[in-house]
């Protein structure tokens, strides 16, 4: 069959089924019309769920999701966007949690948001001919060039520059290092810490550094290390003796960990456990600490309602007797809260440092510890933190005043202890003068001697040698 054949062929054929093509046309829309009103219906029937059961469906779909979700209706937007749907992915596991350690670089764009100041374009920059687009060019790279310059020459401060972890102390080397907390994509929190660079060869002024930190800082290095950064305490050295690795090298402390509400609720702490994990196996940490140490900071789960509560009734604002003692039991549930975090990341307990009742637990842990898994919240319930023993009652009446009298008795015998001390040391330093001195009279007596029995010199006069 040629070509005309087929032609006629086709003019003649009849149609095929019980419509013509414009009739099949109007069937395939008017049925594509009813499929989606009938996926209309279906998706606002699912849409349409009690509040609690669609966030228990949509807690489970990947952060990489929440943006199309939340385009999809404003049910779903308004869902994923509750601090409800925030809780239930904290506390069921779904959150996705990473931390961002921030470079010099973007702690000097966060400290600079408007760039360097004063640059321009000179006459010499660019030709007289040049595109706005060249110019433009130019100047991008002049501002580039100036804010490496004053990152360099000028840092922080006089004291604190920039470096790949954070910001570097001048004077002592020590990385002061900001973490961005994301959970599902947003930043909803930040951790701060501190690494003091020991070294292998025990000659860095380690209390030296310390005390030019913070008082914190100051507090635990003294108490655990010695002024070259070795380790005091018999808990640490015990581990070191099975790692090796305790004694020396970057010593980090955590000193600030703040993440919203949102993310734990009811005391949940599954995000704070993920976020402090991945902040100290963070890749551009590896190898630059051997000993990590935290105190526990109700803070880090105190609500804002209860801070606020607790300012007002310091303050003498509001609150009774019975209210404050509420509040106060209350904070002290938050820093044991605190300190099962650190457990469930594999913190250690550190027991010479426990003195008294309610005190902050300290904890340390090292590269080693965190090899294995999170640990549960329930396993680490099954921990028994170390409590200082507990003391005697306080003494009541006439056991009391005795108390205070010998008290009293001792700070005297102390004081006069001390009197004696230091009066023991002033004649010690006067005995060791006196001797200095009267050696030297000696050795000047001997010297005249010798020059006597040997006779006049002959650049003496006769009167100079009488005297």
């Amino acid at each position: 069959m040629n070509a005309e054949e087929h032609d006629s062929y086709n003019k003649k054929r009849p149609s095929q089924g019980p419509y013509s093509s414009n009739e099949c046309g109007k069937k395939m829309k008017q049925q594509e019309e009813e499929c989606t009103e009938s996926e209309q219906h279906d998706y606002r029937d699912f849409a349409s769920l009690p509040t609690d059961v669609l966030i228990s469906i949509l807690c489970r779909s990947p952060a990489s999701d929440h943006t199309s979700l939340r385009d999809t209706c404003k049910a779903f937007r308004t869902t994923i966007d509750s601090a409800e749907y925030k809780g239930e992915r904290a506390t069921s596991g779904w959150a996705e949690v990473s931390t961002h350690l921030l470079t010099g670089g973007e702690l000097y764009d966060r400290d600079n948001p408007n760039g360097p100041e004063d640059v321009s374009l000179s006459d010499g920059d660019v030709d007289g001919d040049a595109t706005e687009e060249e110019r433009a060019n130019k100047l991008r790279w002049k501002i580039a060039e100036k804010r490496a310059e004053e990152m360099i020459d000028y840092g922080y401060s006089d004291v604190y520059g920039y470096s790949e972890l954070g910001r570097i102390d001048q004077d002592y080397g020590h990385h002061d290092i900001t973490m961005d907390v994301v959970v599902d994509g947003s930043q909803v929190g930040s951790l701060y810490l501190v690494i003091l660079p020991r070294g292998g060869y025990h000659n860095y002024p380690f209390h030296d550094a310390t005390d030019a930190h913070s008082a914190e800082l100051q507090m635990v290095g003294w108490t655990l290390c010695d002024s070259a950064g070795r380790l005091k305490v018999r808990s640490i050295k015990n581990e070191e003796l099975v790692s090796g690795e305790a004694g020396k090298g970057g010593y980090l402390h955590i000193n600030t960990v703040r993440i919203s509400d949102a993310y734990r609720p009811m005391g949940c702490t599954n995000v704070v456990s993920e976020a402090v994990r991945s902040a100290l196996t963070q890749p551009k940490l590896e190898g630059e600490w051997t000993l990590a140490t935290a105190i526990s900071d109700y803070n880090v789960y105190i609500t804002d309602e209860e801070m606020k509560l607790k300012r007002r009734i310091s303050n003498g604002e509001e609150g009774n007797a019975e209210e404050n003692e509420r509040v106060e039991k209350r904070v002290w549930e938050r820093a044991v809260l605190d300190t099962k975090t650190y457990l469930r990341v594999g913190f250690k307990q550190i027991p010479e440092t426990v003195s008294q009742k309610q005190n902050p637990y300290w904890l340390f842990a090292l590269p080693c510890f965190l090899k294995d898994p999170i640990k549960s919240f329930e396993e680490v319930n099954q921990i028994p933190l170390i409590e200082p023993p507990d003391l005697p009652p306080e003494p009541i009446g006439v056991d009391s005043e005795m108390l205070e009298s010998m008290k009293k008795y001792c700070i005297n015998m102390r004081q006069i202890l001390d009197t004696l001390k230091r009066t023991k040391l002033e004649l010690d330093k006067t005995e060791q003068n006196s001797s200095g001195r009267l050696a030297e009279m000696e050795r000047r007596f001997a010297e005249a001697r010798i020059s006597i029995d040997r006779g006049k010199p002959d650049h003496l006069s006769d009167e100079s040698w009488g005297e």
